[in-house]
């Protein structure tokens, strides 16, 4: 495997018809090789595709029809379309474009990292002039494409722990800290966590990371029984909710790292008459619109969505128009404040 440094150095001369010559045979094999991978012999193939591996070698799409290196497009790539906080930053994103006369493609992941990959090599191939990441967390040959194509990048989401790798974003954990240190200044300390699946989801992950620091900051012990990784499925966190609630020792308050988690644990302790919060205290994740109007209102940690896709768009338009190098920023997160928390009852408390 060729180093960062000599695949750059290549990086001019690497084109289909250097694949072809390499590979023995010809251009149009290669395109099929790509595109069409079922219709070009296997040992063929096999050759072809290791040399487009190994060289990182992306075909121009755009070469039959347009001259220009420029498209005016940047790619934004979300894990889901079913959740309305990624509808309001992906506004943001657009309405910023928009005043710089740039157009948005939009593309879901679907948590799929090899769906993700496919699209990051489809909108290298599109060439996009910009993409916008959700999360840091990948296989690092995908950076080291859009580096050596020159496609400035940036992570949104989650805060990225390489400087190489620069992320607009508010800080999962710190902000998962806050909202677990509200629960135990009211006194509980038995307290669940229902979040996504921390091994395919680097932002459940660093919310997990905040949630255990804390209870460890305060002396209390770690309890992998407190804890259900399930999916952002409202029916999904109303089950785990319901389970945690019907342990011998239930939780007196539930964290949930995500606001859909939590209005399904809200509806799980409704549906077993748990008060909340007068029998367990109840706080969420992104302060989506529900969480105002629901019975109690819930309290939750208010995310920046309009603010971070208004500066992830900003960060890309100077990095396009100026050659700005894309710097990374902490947008700060706020605790809100509702109804759906109070002080640990006093039967409750016997548990600390």
């Amino acid at each position: 495997m060729l180093s960062f440094a000599q695949m750059t150095k290549t990086q001019d001369s690497v084109t289909i018809r250097w694949i072809a010559e390499k590979a023995g045979v010809s251009v149009a094999t290669v395109s099929r090789a790509i595109r069409q991978p079922n219709t070009v012999a296997s040992k063929t193939r096999e050759r072809i595709l290791k040399l487009v591996e190994q060289y990182q070698f992306v075909p121009d799409g755009r070469a039959a029809t347009f001259s220009s290196r420029r498209t005016g497009v940047i790619g934004l790539i979300v894990p889901t379309i079913s959740n309305s906080i990624y509808a309001e930053f992906t506004e943001a994103v657009q309405t910023r474009l928009q005043t710089a006369d740039l157009s948005l493609l939009i593309a879901n992941a679907n948590y799929s990292a090899e769906t993700e990959r496919d699209i990051i090599r489809r909108l290298i191939e599109s060439r996009v002039e910009g993409i916008i990441l959700t999360g840091f967390q990948r296989d690092p040959a995908l950076y080291q494409l859009l580096q050596r194509y020159q496609i400035p990048f940036v992570v949104t989401w989650a805060t990225s722990p390489d400087s190489n790798i620069p992320s607009i974003s508010f800080d999962n954990r710190s902000a998962a800290i806050e909202a677990t240190e509200a629960l135990l200044k009211l006194g509980h300390r038995r307290i669940g966590l229902i979040c996504g699946m921390t091994g395919l989801n680097d932002r459940a992950a660093q919310r997990f990371d905040g949630y255990r620091f804390t209870l460890n900051e305060y002396g209390i012990a770690f309890d992998p029984a407190l804890v259900a990784e399930k999916p952002f499925e409202i029916g999904v966190a109303a089950e785990a909710a319901a389970e945690l609630m019907q342990l011998q020792k239930p939780p007196t308050a539930l964290f949930c790292a995500n606001d859909i988690q939590a209005l399904g644990a809200l509806f799980a302790c409704q549906k077993l008459n748990i008060r909340v919060p007068d029998d367990v205290s109840i706080i969420g994740f992104d302060d989506l619109p529900f969480s105002r109007i629901v019975t109690p209102a819930l309290s939750t940690i208010h995310v920046p969505a309009t603010h971070m896709g208004g500066a992830a768009a900003e960060a890309l338009i100077g990095a396009i128009r100026e050659s700005a190098a894309v710097v990374s920023q902490i947008i700060p997160t706020t605790l809100i404040l509702r109804d759906s928390i109070a002080k640990v009852a006093s039967k409750a408390s016997v548990g600390k």
